[in-house]
């Protein structure tokens, strides 16, 4: 095979993953153009490089978004280490194997929550300055109260939406703070000879916002976006 064959190959197979790169990026970005055009144009040169990092980014991580995963990383890498500064001590009925499992199970669920709503929002139909902007302009044209109320509606569920994506955020990196600081509080109990009663306070606050977290996702499970009325 020749020189020119092989580049009229590379050069077939740089399309072929455009292509893909592009469908992926434009169902992911809601139907953004320039930038799924941007990184597909990428891919003729560079495709064996650049393929690779553009589909995985384009799938997106089940642990969540890069904010919430890290928090997710980090709940979880304090409460593997805690486990292991408790085992075998008095403090081990605190913090067992089967505990720490259960915490990391409702952060991963929260992380994946928080993952899908900002993929969600992302989208062009859930702009929130977009559907602002809607709102305005009926409001401006005199259009009937009912197409209003729709406007308003879709606003509305936008706010919700961001808000709830917003808060998961929020209490996953409170979560990650307080794990962590339950890791140094049982090394420090571990080492220094401190009472169970002075771990407990911790353990009974990182619990409390565990059943929050789940609490809240099991409340607004069924409870989201609200499809416009039609008009």
């Amino acid at each position: 095979m020749s020189l020119r064959d092989l580049a009229v190959l590379y050069l077939i197979a740089g399309l072929a993953c455009a292509v893909a790169v592009y469908r992926a990026a434009r169902a992911v970005g809601g139907g953004e153009r320039r930038g799924a055009a941007l990184s597909a144009a990428l891919c003729v040169p560079l495709w064996p490089i650049w393929a690779p990092v553009a589909l995985t980014a384009s799938r997106g991580e089940p642990g969540g978004s890069p904010v919430t995963a890290a928090a997710a990383a980090r709940v979880q890498g304090a409460l593997r280490e805690g486990v292991s500064a408790c085992a075998g001590t008095s403090f081990e009925a605190l913090l067992s194997r089967e505990a720490a499992s259960r915490i990391e199970a409702e952060v991963t669920r929260a992380a994946a929550r928080h993952a899908e709503l900002d993929a969600l929002l992302r989208q062009s139909g859930f702009d929130e300055a977009a559907a602002a902007a809607r709102v305005a302009e009926i409001e401006r044209g005199g259009a009937p109260g009912r197409a209003l109320a729709t406007a308003h509606l879709h606003l509305e569920n936008i706010r919700r939406l961001r808000a709830m994506r917003d808060r998961d955020a929020r209490a996953l990196e409170e979560l990650a703070d307080l794990v962590q600081a339950l890791r140094t509080q049982l090394v420090l109990a571990r080492f220094a000879g401190s009472t169970v009663e002075g771990v407990g306070g911790i353990v009974s606050e990182v619990w409390a916002r565990v059943e929050g977290l789940g609490a809240a996702m099991d409340a607004h499970g069924g409870a989201g976006y609200e499809e416009p009325i039609e008009t």
